[in-house]
């Protein structure tokens, strides 16, 4: 391999190992059989994925044999970045194998479907008991316990709550519990945002109004190359700089104002009943009351004032348990569903596909920013806020990425999610 202190553009990469180890301990390094590799992160998945694409003329599958027992060991990483910013360097559970093909004499290509172990952890267990106190330490719990949890030993991010909880866990696995906390969970702004999913840094229990306010990792710019002069007339590329160009930009969905309607994100009414006590409630929600009591990603919401905001774009009916437990006066979220529904979905209401160069420590829920300019001609007169994007450039979130690894570059495909413009809809020309 090359040597992988020196990086030679943006994009490059370093594949230092691919082992497949048994169930027995039997471990064989493939790298050199490797033809490519995908991974997968998301940040409404709670687990990392990937495929491994083999060429290879050893018939690996009867020297294990490959029985669906087994681990793979992948260490990437961008060559000049520190061993922490590795893309991953850790084993995973291989739970597939698909589309072999004979290519030659001899010759076989397949596909190795792999997932984290905890994903495995998460299939053989089903909790049946109570828990009971802060949302977050029971997610902590659940995390890392060795008897009803995930065992995970990886990092985690968790974000304090200072709401408790109390429910019984009807045989539900560990995931669908830590879904069902984040349903539940508010942080200290009474945001009931929070997502739980797994990233290049471990797992992640934490609010997007707490995503939203950290710093921003990268600029990307589209068709921007920078060159540094050198003696002689020459240029070189600054790499820095060639990692924030966009090779390319989709937008699959400007918007959707029949799906943001039914969805709740406008408006909403919801119609509780409490068995205990033989009421109801009556609680309309519009999205325009508390929008800036919370933070986001930029500064204005993507509804003007004159948007269509009626409670009845979505009638819920729930259920509401007055001292169900004691000490609890109540442990639905009925009180924070609405506001939750609509944040989730505010959250995806402006998605952008992009394709970058690699690198290790791009990972989902990370804050990047779009600097975009305007299609139409430009005058000489117009200034950079001028000519920029309003629509389009902004702050981000990386909801999710693919890495794509191959013998030669490393690319990473984003989705881009953002729930606010830095332009004021409502200054929008009459």
């Amino acid at each position: 391999m090359k040597n992988d202190e020196v990086i030679r553009f943006a994009g490059d990469v370093s594949i230092d190992r691919i082992n497949i180890i048994s169930a027995n301990g039997f471990a064989q390094n493939i790298t050199n059989q490797v033809v490519a590799i995908e991974i997968y992160e998301d940040m409404f998945s709670p687990f990392i994925s990937g495929v491994i694409a083999v060429k290879e003329t050893l018939d690996f599958i009867n020297l294990f044999p490959l029985i669906g027992e087994e681990f793979v060991e992948i260490k990437v990483h961008t060559p000049s970045f520190t061993k922490k910013n590795m893309i991953f360097n850790e084993q995973f559970v291989i739970y597939k194998l698909a589309h072999r093909t004979t290519t030659g004499d001899r010759n076989v290509v397949y596909e190795l479907h792999f997932i984290s172990r905890e994903a495995l952890v998460d299939l053989n267990k089903k909790i049946s008991k109570p828990y009971e106190g802060k949302v977050s330490d029971i997610a902590q719990n659940i995390l890392q316990d060795s008897t009803f949890g995930l065992e995970t030993k990886k990092d985690l991010v968790l974000e304090e709550t200072p709401n408790g909880i109390k429910y019984i866990s009807n045989y539900w696995s560990p995931v669908k519990n830590l879904n069902y906390l984040a349903e539940h969970a508010r942080n200290a702004n009474n945001a009931p945002s929070y997502l739980f999913f797994e990233n290049r840094n471990g797992f992640n229990f934490t609010s997007l109004e707490t995503l939203s306010t950290q710093p921003s990792k990268q600029t990307f710019v589209q068709d921007a190359y920078f060159r540094e002069d050198k003696i002689g007339g020459e240029t070189k590329k600054k790499v820095e700089e060639d990692y924030k160009r966009i090779v390319e930009l989709e937008v699959p969905v400007l918007y959707d104002l029949i799906d943001r309607v039914e969805s709740g994100m406008y408006a909403s009414q919801q119609i509780s009943y409490d068995i205990v006590t033989k009421k109801y409630k009556v609680k309309n929600f519009d999205m325009k009351d508390d929008y800036n009591d919370f933070k986001h990603l930029n500064t204005f919401s993507p509804a003007s004032q004159y948007s269509l905001r009626r409670p009845h774009q979505l009638m819920m009916n729930s259920q509401y348990y007055y001292d169900n437990f004691n000490g609890y006066r109540d442990t639905t979220n009925f009180r924070a569903i609405q506001r939750r529904i609509s944040m989730m979905k505010m959250a995806t209401a402006n998605q952008v596909q992009i394709t970058v160069p690699g690198r290790s420590d791009y990972t989902v829920g990370q804050k990047v920013e779009l600097d975009l300019t305007k299609f139409n001609p430009i005058k000489k007169s117009e200034t950079d806020d001028d000519i920029k994007d309003a629509i389009f450039s902004g702050y981000y979130l990386i909801s999710s990425v693919n890495h794509i690894i191959d013998r030669e570059k490393h690319e990473c495909v984003m989705e881009l999610i953002k729930d606010s413009y830095i332009l004021d809809p409502d200054s929008a020309k009459k």
